[in-house]
């Protein structure tokens, strides 16, 4: 799932709860639970070199749009911690896939299991109108939720 996405569904979490620590692990947990929806997503794979310029696209612009909807909101620990529990599977994974493709992955050894199960999750798929519908869904869920919190 895009970086954007996980980023606007985790917001709810940020905007209606108050314990920075408890909205990260929230977040975290929703990441794994919308990888098991079928979505579409950039696939490093698919490319020659690791697509960094698209990735910081979508990670950029997960934060950009949370700003246009919520404002000021964005600027609290909460919707940051959101934020972050939210993409933070990911991130982790892109280290590892890098520092995999460097033959520099030793450090991260004890990653392993939980980086297979994480892909072992992913429903993906190349068609990117099945992949992004149910994304953009859950984004349009997420942003009434968080507006309706936010005020």
């Amino acid at each position: 799932m895009l970086s954007l996405a996980h980023t606007l569904i985790s917001l709810p979490i940020g905007v209606y709860f108050d314990n920075p620590l408890l909205i990260f692990i929230a977040a975290f947990f929703l990441h794994l639970i919308c990888d098991m929806i079928i979505h579409w997503n950039i696939y490093p794979h698919q490319y020659r070199r690791f697509p960094y310029k698209q990735v910081a696209l979508d990670v950029i612009a997960g934060p950009v749009v949370a700003y246009i909807f919520l404002g000021q909101h964005l600027f609290t620990v909460p919707v940051w911690a959101a934020i972050l529990g939210g993409n933070t599977p990911d991130v982790l994974h892109t280290i590892w896939v890098i520092l995999k493709q460097q033959n520099k992955q030793r450090s991260l050894r004890w990653l392993n299991p939980f980086f297979r199960w994480h892909n072992h999750i992913q429903v993906e798929t190349n068609n990117l109108l099945i992949g992004l519908t149910p994304q953009l869904s859950l984004v349009a869920l997420s942003l009434v939720l968080a507006l309706t919190a936010a005020g």
